[in-house]
């Protein structure tokens, strides 16, 4: 968009960006070139760290162009810089609206601000009538009621414009003086955002300190006795089509669900949740690996560092809890069975007791 060709250079062991009038600018394919790049979230946010603190900045604010559905990236950002980070510029697409819905609701659930939403390519008007026509050619996003939904700003719309192509097209990527407003309007709340400072930074870190694994064999002891002994498990089987008689493990990790801090073993048979001892011979069907505090979370039915609500399935969305299966069939409907499980628990009467000491470990 900006016709930029050439490559970062790199200059007394510090990179120097791209510059373009009063514009500094880095790219990964500054770096890549036209080679595909495939990273994981920490390996991304390793890249803006690098970029952002060895790189000859003069500007005094960064812009961070992030795709729609990321998640872990976006976590990585403010564990590293939350303390300088002003918020973000929600954009949509009025085809990719659900898109949008996700993102602002991955802002609500982990505190980040946002400081407005801008729907691009919003509608097109029509030079060929005699007076100029609107048409909504993606759908209408209806901006405002969106905005009301997530107790977030509107900033306005761009449309689908052969101007705005040809301008780019021609490596002068600046809006016509007609569609500018909505830029103009988040250029300013940009400008005018103080940093959101330590504390959401701080209740990052107190949640990363996770769970002792004392307390989580004490909880998961106590679940499976409540479970086999007030909760229909047969019934719970038939609901979402799990047999019996398969292995399900259970891992309870950090936040990067790569450090096992508690490994669970479970079959059901005969309408009882049973745990089975680990040993060479066990052959594992189902895992389900899940982040200890989204798991105290969803049985507590709220995050406290957010005050929102949250279940195993936030925690699955999210990127809290993966599964996998080591048959080919069948790990989905064990996430399934397992949630119902927990969450028939939650309805009985002795897990009030059950309750306090989740409380404890929120």
């Amino acid at each position: 968009m900006l016709g930029v060709k050439e490559s970062i250079s790199v200059r007394n062991q510090k990179f120097v960006p791209i510059r373009l009038g009063r514009i500094e600018f880095f790219s990964m394919t500054t770096i890549s070139g036209e080679r595909p790049v495939s990273m994981s979230a920490s390996q991304y946010a390793q890249v803006l760290f690098d970029v952002l603190r060895n790189t000859e900045w003069e500007s005094e604010i960064g812009i961070i162009d992030m795709p729609a559905g990321v998640h872990d990236e976006l976590i990585e950002l403010i564990t590293r810089f939350g303390s300088d980070i002003l918020g973000s510029i929600v954009v949509l697409q009025p085809a990719h609206i659900q898109s949008a819905k996700r993102m602002l609701e991955l802002h609500r659930s982990e505190g980040i601000p946002v400081l407005g939403v801008i729907s691009n390519m919003a509608y097109f008007v029509c030079p060929l009538h005699d007076e100029p026509k609107i048409f909504r050619i993606f759908g209408d996003t209806n901006l405002e009621e969106l905005c009301k939904e997530y107790g977030v700003e509107p900033l306005g719309e761009i449309p689908l414009s052969i101007e705005i192509r040809e301008n780019i097209e021609k490596g002068n990527p600046i809006l016509p003086e007609e569609f500018i407003k909505p830029i103009d309007i988040a250029a300013e709340k940009v400008i005018n955002a103080k940093p959101i400072g330590e504390s959401l930074v701080e209740r990052i870190k107190e949640r990363l300190k996770g769970v002792a694994r004392d307390a989580l064999i004490r909880l998961i002891f106590a679940a499976v006795e409540i479970a086999n002994t007030e909760v229909p498990i047969k019934a719970i089987q038939n609901e979402v089509g799990f047999p019996g008689g398969r292995i399900i493990e259970l891992d309870i990790t950090d936040e990067t669900l790569r450090n096992v801090k508690l490994r669970c073993l479970f079959k059901v048979e005969n309408g009882v949740l049973k745990m089975v001892k680990p040993s060479e011979k066990v052959r594992v069907d189902d895992e389900i690996r899940v982040w200890d505090k989204a798991l105290i979370w969803s049985l507590t039915g709220i995050r406290k560092d957010t005050n929102m609500p949250f279940t195993l399935w936030d925690a699955w969305l999210t990127g809290k809890l993966q599964f996998y299966s080591n048959s080919g069939t069948g790990t989905q409907r064990a996430l399934m069975f397992m949630r119902n499980v927990l969450e028939r628990v939650k309805q009985t009467p002795s897990f009030a007791k059950l309750a306090s000491i989740c409380e404890g470990l929120a």
